[in-house]
């Protein structure tokens, strides 16, 4: 009996004292980290367009699977996806006083990314997609017409 009146007691005292406990700053993203996340969003649209481009051209993509590679809204819904995973991963990061690594992994998002989004529109064009090529082009084996 003693001990659910104690319990009773500490259960009530909180709320009676009339003192509550301050508010902690909320994390937010600073002028830099939204910087680079622009520039993540930005360089992972550069990728869909240069993709699609690559694949109308006749080439083909190494990485990402053909379901996704083939259908330019599945590559945008990809890469808003990862967009959005950045931004969560950098807002958990800055939630556990981790902002200079945030910072590092964007960077490297951003750094894995562009030169891939960049290589793929300086791609070959080829005419007839038959045969692949050494040159990651697809032609015909007997003379390669670029254009």
């Amino acid at each position: 009996m003693k001990t659910l009146i104690l319990c009773a007691l500490m259960i009530c005292a909180a709320p009676l004292s009339g003192q509550a406990l301050p508010d902690a700053p909320k994390p937010h993203l600073d002028r830099l980290e939204w910087s680079l996340l622009a520039t993540d969003a930005a360089v992972r649209g550069l990728d869909v367009y240069s993709t699609h481009w690559a694949e109308q051209a006749g080439n083909k993509e190494r990485v990402l699977p053909g379901f996704i590679a083939n259908h330019p809204p599945m590559m945008a819904l990809y890469s808003a996806g990862m967009v959005a995973a950045q931004y969560w991963i950098a807002r958990k990061l800055v939630a556990h006083h981790h902002r200079k690594l945030a910072y590092v992994v964007t960077m490297a998002d951003v750094a894995i990314t562009a030169p891939s989004a960049i290589h793929n529109l300086f791609l070959p064009v080829c005419v007839a997609p038959n045969v692949y090529l050494s040159t990651g082009c697809q032609a015909p084996v007997s003379g390669v017409v670029y254009k």
